[in-house]
């Protein structure tokens, strides 16, 4: 990268006039007539050298090493330094681009270059939701993020298949669904099956409100826990639609796992290590539970066991990290993709773990906490039930593209995935959403549809050239030019630290927000300047920033978990 050799040459400099280290800001300035980067590290040296800032600048200049990719350096009041970049840089950065090679900054949270990333957390025995829906695009896109910074990324999701929703809904089942009616209900189309356990829980919600029923429903709570009793083959096969269900949406959503890691699996084991950490002093009893007393630690108190001797979500946390940081080796970091309402859940589990092993744990554990979303309108509902259904807002969305855009099925598909997690992704994951249904599938604003758009009028304009992209001496001569063309290469040069910044932040809106400018900037130069009537070297210099620019959009989209399409 241009912008980490002028950093270089900065700090070299620097050096010389007697400043050791120290941070140095390089950025671009919004006015292209200042340059293509700009620093104002001497106004941060007037008091030490008791100097003007301009002849601190001048000072710093005169000492910057030669660099032949920067072409011209000013001292500009009150004392910015300047840089131009030589065309012949950005030139020489098209051959790559154009063949989809990007080169990025490596970004690492550790020496073993290992994260794991856990996301999606659907809970088995309910549908999918639109918050599930958000998680799992924030998650998928971070993996690949991180993956291209230099990092081995294992991929886990936490599924909650046990607890007394499921109870509920087992009950209603068991004692209100005859054989007869229930071998219908196997015989529907998975997602019936998953509307079907939908009802079950609500009728057993209602039943739960009666003192009687109430408890025979704790009763099925415990033999699920334990894995005992006649409820367990039900509890068997719903778990297993909902796994079913939840893999099919995964491959809708172009996510994969490493390790699912499903809650029963930790019951018994959390227990184990509640009591280990009560022996250890840890956790303390309280009216018959199990307790992490958190005021000496500023920190809230927790129940890790509860008084019918079933360990809450904490105390299934203890076990579920114990798996998480052995089963793949030495982890760097886990990052838990989570909603705000379970920071306290998570501060207090990541302190109880770190007590008990503080090699293994302190400072690898960082809870990503995503915020909510909800439809424009401000209803969360649909015909699915009193949330909304992941995918019934993807049908909405793909049927809105089959009427709005000429084109099949298949590449409908493609392109409603990219609108819902285009717009997911465009805000900064600790924003609320509301969600726009119609914004969404838009090709006049920032959404997923205008880049796809984009993207496929490159391939376009590429196809009828009829012409061989040169990268060699089809450029020679070229030393100038037109203000689109600049606009475009300094676009494109800046993609890896882009990414590296997105990395670094676990932010890949600042990737949506970078593909949604160079779009804009490629569409007006596409506006400004007729590609395919142009001659000779500018006309290979245009179809190369077009190709060049469809491979960033590509490769950016990947990044955020969408595919490309080929015609809209």
């Amino acid at each position: 990268m241009v912008k980490a050799r002028i950093l270089n040459d900065l700090k070299f400099a620097l050096k010389k006039i007697g400043v050791g280290e120290k941070d140095v800001s390089l950025e671009r300035p919004a006015n292209p007539a200042f340059g293509d980067y700009a620093t104002s590290v001497a106004l941060k040296l007037t008091k030490a050298f008791k100097k003007s800032p301009l002849q601190i600048a001048e000072e710093i200049k005169n000492y910057l090493p030669k660099d032949d990719f920067v072409e011209k350096v000013e001292v500009i009041k009150p004392g910015f330094i300047n840089f131009w970049i030589s065309p012949n840089y950005y030139i020489s950065q098209l051959d790559n681009y154009t063949k989809g090679k990007f080169s990025y900054p490596d970004y690492q949270l550790g020496k073993n270059k290992k994260i794991m990333i856990e996301f999606a957390h659907p809970n088995t025995h309910k549908l999918f939701h639109i918050g599930h829906l958000r998680n799992i695009s924030i998650g998928e896109s971070l993996v690949r993020i991180f993956e291209v910074v230099g990092n081995k990324i294992i991929r886990s999701n936490y599924q909650g298949d046990i607890g007394l929703h499921i109870a509920k809904c087992l009950w209603y089942i068991k004692h209100k669904i005859s054989e007869k009616e229930l071998d219908k209900i196997r015989k529907k189309s998975l997602h019936e099956r998953m509307l079907f356990l939908g009802k079950a829980y609500s009728q057993g919600q209602i039943a739960f409100d009666d003192e009687n029923l109430k408890k025979k429903i704790i009763e099925v709570n415990g033999m699920v826990y334990k894995k005992q009793g006649d409820i367990i083959p039900l509890w068997k096969e719903t778990v297993k639609w909902s796994f079913q269900y939840f893999d099919q949406i995964y491959k809708r959503l172009y996510s994969k796992f490493d390790r699912l890691y499903p809650e029963s699996e930790f019951a018994d084991r959390g227990i184990e290590i509640c009591l280990w950490a009560e022996k250890a002093g840890i956790l303390k009893r309280s009216k018959g539970a199990l307790v992490f007393k958190g005021k000496p630690y500023g920190l809230d108190t927790r129940v890790f066991i509860n008084s019918l001797g079933y360990p809450t979500y904490e105390g299934k946390e203890l076990a579920l990290a114990e798996k998480e940081f052995s089963e793949f080796g030495e982890l760097d970091k886990c990052i838990h993709v989570v909603t705000p309402e379970q920071k306290s859940f998570f501060k207090v589990t990541f302190k109880v773990e770190e007590l008990l092993d503080e090699k293994k744990y302190k400072n690898k554990q960082y809870h990503l906490a995503y915020e909510w979303v909800k439809l424009k309108e401000g209803k969360m509902s649909s015909r699915t039930g009193n949330v909304v259904e992941a995918e019934w807002l993807i049908n909405q969305v793909r049927d809105k593209i089959l009427a709005k855009f000429n084109c099949d099925k298949a590449t409908a598909e493609i392109i409603a995935i990219a609108a819902v997690k285009y717009s997911f992704l465009k805000n900064s994951v600790f924003n609320q959403i509301a969600f726009d249904i119609n914004e969404s599938v838009s090709l006049e604003g920032n959404s997923g549809p205008y880049l796809l758009y984009t993207y496929v009028r490159t391939q376009s304009v590429l196809k009828k050239a009829y012409h061989r992209l040169d990268h060699g001496r089809g450029l020679d001569g070229i030393s100038k030019f037109k203000k689109e063309e600049k606009e475009l290469f300094r676009s494109l040069a800046d993609f890896s630290e882009v990414v590296h910044e997105a990395a670094k932040n676990m932010a890949p809106n600042l990737i949506v927000n970078y593909l949604y400018d160079l779009a804009q900037k490629y569409n007006l130069f596409y506006q400004k300047h007729n590609i395919l009537e142009s001659e000779g070297k500018i006309k290979n210099l245009r179809l190369l920033l077009t190709k060049a620019t469809g491979e960033m959009i590509k490769e950016g989209l990947y990044l955020l978990g969408i595919k490309t399409v080929n015609k809209m």
